[in-house]
């Protein structure tokens, strides 16, 4: 007797001979973690079971050729039968198998499920019900058990549940009670993203956590093929709210010209003190659809001949006011009242709830300050990113020149001059290993490190990744339902050092991670 796979197989190839042989395999495999044990059993198959690796038309085709086939003189026999007694075809067609097919088991008869699952909230802990009830957050422990749970309810239905069916769910989850599961800052009432990610993230790791050794379950997707014309990216627009702006009614292309050319001489006459003069300040903002419309251009211009016809563009003050034209943040402020309003909290959260030697090493350098340098040093500590990654210390009496003599990354690097973080030193900002901006704070530095990525399309570094979104979300405020400023293709694994490909995400789940328990800290600290 044939093995189910050989017989799956075998049932495949007389219908579809040219299926591909990953395709094949796929379909094969996910048949026979559906409950595909025999060649009866292929007819209780459905197209949502094989729709994800072969195409509509291919699905119809084998549901078709499995469907079972009734015998040529069996309608006749039946009338003979019927014929001779009325009650003979009574218990006859009762007891035919075609009268009444059997049922099939809830996650073979519902491809749709996540649309109409509903969560046994009398089955979760009496602790985590009482909390949703007062509008409250659950305490972690209560929360990890919910989705203990809710998980082992939604494997009933499909034993290694896709992220796009955990979405579902986890959309209907936060609708029902926002107060409780939503992704919030800590006013209540910012939307981190969707609202929903911390909540999707902890449904999908305890997924493949019960998974782990079942290999029948895995999901397998075919590598996309990739275009090779230059396109652009959605991190490019990514929390933009007028990246591609229409030309000012009351301006000409011409006008916007005379004026960009008219900054190029008073550059060439005055350098950088030009940019002091009330005329300068209002060019830079009229001609912002002219600077977009290079910017934006495909191929992107070179930093080179950006500041040659932009010289004013890269000063600090252009260059965090461009940022604010762009995406309706004045990044200074936000970054100056978030070390006010949450660098104590942020601070006494790590000193209460951490075990990283890193962090501890950062707390013991800074005893009580609460200070930008210090709270970006203890986020990339927590994260486990290199501080150099962001920050690069350098002499305090270098200058640009000597800067550049040296190998800087072709990332974006805050440069600081002085001896080290603890005080507020000035610094300067370099990109594709050229110092493009001078002078002013660290906070005002830190602020024309962050406009870099937006005001020039750029992603953020994957060594300093999730250092970079929780202070684009927690500090700026950008939090986008879609898209991400990250590296999307594969990317160097911190553990191997190989060439890994990460998945997708709205929010970096160590992100969200940090956010959420940040939120049930402040609980207990407020």
């Amino acid at each position: 007797m044939l093995d189910p796979s050989a017989l799956i197989r075998e049932s495949i190839l007389c219908t579809l001979p040219s299926i591909a042989p990953e395709s094949l395999q796929n379909v094969i495999e996910k048949l026979m973690q559906q409950g595909v044990d025999s060649r009866e059993d292929l007819q209780y198959v459905r197209e949502q079971d094989m729709e994800e690796f072969i195409r509509p038309i291919q699905c119809r085709k084998l549901l078709e050729a499995w469907k079972p086939k009734e015998p040529e003189n069996s309608c006749d026999l039946r009338r003979q039968m019927s014929a001779c007694s009325p009650l003979m075809e009574t218990s006859s067609l009762s007891s035919s198998p075609m009268s009444s097919p059997p049922m099939s088991p809830p996650h073979l008869r519902v491809g749709n499920w996540p649309d109409t699952f509903e969560i046994k909230w009398d089955t979760m802990p009496l602790a985590l019900r009482t909390a949703i009830q007062n509008g409250k957050r659950p305490l972690p422990g209560d929360r990890r058990q919910f989705i203990r749970i809710l998980v082992d309810d939604m494997r009933k239905f499909e034993v290694n549940p896709s992220r796009a069916q955990c979405l579902l769910i986890a959309k209907a989850i936060v609708r029902q009670y926002p107060q409780s599961f939503a992704d919030t800052m800590d006013d209540g009432r910012t939307t981190i993203g969707a609202g929903y990610e911390s909540i999707l993230s902890q449904m999908k790791v305890r997924v493949e956590h019960l998974n782990r050794n079942n290999t029948l379950a895995r999901r397998r997707k075919s590598k996309a093929v990739t275009a090779e014309t230059p396109q652009r990216q959605p991190a490019d627009s990514y929390g933009c709210i007028r990246w591609n702006p229409e030309l000012p009614p009351e301006e000409t292309s011409e006008a916007l010209e005379e004026m960009r050319q008219r900054m190029t001489e008073i550059f060439s006459q005055e350098g950088l003190s030009g940019v002091e003069r009330a005329e300068v300040i209002n060019f830079m903002e009229t001609t912002y659809y002219l600077q977009r419309q290079m910017i934006n251009a495909i191929p992107g211009p070179a930093f080179e001949d950006l500041k040659q016809q932009w010289p004013y563009l890269f000063v600090p003050r252009c260059m965090c006011s461009h940022f604010e034209l762009l995406t309706d943040v004045p990044i200074v402020r936000k970054i100056e009242a978030f070390v006010e309003e949450h660098g104590k909290i942020l601070t006494e959260f790590f000193k209460q709830n951490t075990n990283n030697e890193d962090v501890k090493a950062v707390l013991y350098r800074a005893g009580c300050s609460v200070t930008a340098p210090n709270i970006i040093q203890l986020v990339m500590a927590h994260f486990k990113e290199p501080l150099d990654a962001l920050i690069i210390e350098a002499d305090v009496s270098s200058t640009p020149a000597m800067i550049q003599t040296v190998q800087l990354p072709e990332s974006p690097r805050l440069i600081v001059l002085g001896p080290t973080l603890l005080t507020d030193q000035r610094g300067c900002v370099s990109v594709e290993g050229q110092v493009v901006s001078e002078g002013g704070s660290f906070v005002l530095g830190l602020a024309v490190l962050l406009s870099t990525y937006y005001n020039f399309n750029l992603q953020y570094q994957d060594q300093a990744a999730c250092s970079l979104e929780f202070i684009q979300r927690i500090c700026m405020g950008i939090n986008p339902e879609r898209g991400s400023k990250a590296h999307s293709g594969p990317t160097p694994s911190r553990k191997t050092g190989k060439m890994v490909q990460k998945k997708p995400s709205t929010v970096n789940p160590h992100v969200c991670t940090l956010i959420r328990k940040l939120n049930d800290f402040k609980w207990d600290f407020v």
